[in-house]
C-alpha cells in the first residue's frame, strides 16, 4: 500500500477525534449521574417532610387524647411547633428546626357547622352556621430550605373531635 504526505498525519487525527469523544461522553454521564443524585436527595427531603407531617398529625392527636383542653386551650390561627419533653408532646411558640433542616408547625382553626344540618362549611360560608366547640381543624406544615428559593413545604389537614364529651 502507498502512503502519501498527508496520511502520515491522518492517525494523530484519529487519536485527537476519539479523545474528543471520549471527554464529551465522560461530561455527559457525569451530569447525568449529578442530576440523578440531585433528584433522588430531593425525594428523600419529601419523603421525610411527609413523614414528619404525619407524626405532627399523630403528635396533635396524641394530645388531644390526654385531654381536649390540650387542643381548646390553644389560639385558633396561631402558628405552633410540636416538641417531644422525653414523655409527651407539647405546643411551643418557639421554633423548632428538625435535623437542622425541617421546621413543622402546627394550626388549630375552629370549626363552624351549618345551623340546618351541621355539615363543616368555611367561616365565610353565607349560610347560618356556629362554632362547634368539640371540632378543631389542625393544619401540620413542615418547610425545608432548598439551595434555590424559595424553600418546599409539605402541608397536611384533619379534623379532631372531642372523643371525651
Amino acid at each position: 500500500m502507498r502512503y502519501n504526505k498527508w496520511m502520515k498525519g491522518f492517525s494523530l487525527v484519529e487519536i485527537l477525534v476519539s479523545v474528543a469523544v471520549l471527554i464529551v461522553s465522560f461530561v455527559s454521564i457525569l451530569t447525568a449521574f449529578q442530576a440523578g443524585i440531585k433528584h433522588s436527595r430531593g425525594s428523600m427531603e419529601n419523603v421525610q417532610a411527609a413523614t414528619l407531617a404525619e407524626e405532627g398529625i399523630e403528635a396533635v392527636t396524641a394530645l388531644r387524647d390526654a385531654g381536649w383542653s390540650n387542643l381548646s386551650s390553644l389560639e385558633s390561627d396561631t402558628e405552633y411547633d410540636l416538641h417531644f419533653n422525653g414523655v409527651q408532646w407539647e405546643t411551643t411558640q418557639t421554633p423548632q428546626t428538625i435535623d437542622g433542616v425541617f421546621r413543622r408547625i402546627v394550626v388549630m382553626n375552629e370549626v363552624y357547622r351549618r345551623d340546618s344540618d351541621k355539615d363543616i362549611v368555611p367561616s365565610n360560608s353565607p349560610d347560618a352556621k356556629s362554632v362547634d366547640a368539640g371540632t378543631k381543624k389542625v393544619t401540620v406544615r413542615v418547610s425545608w430550605a432548598t439551595t434555590t428559593p424559595p424553600g418546599k413545604e409539605r402541608v397536611m389537614e384533619t379534623y379532631l373531635m372531642n372523643l371525651f364529651q
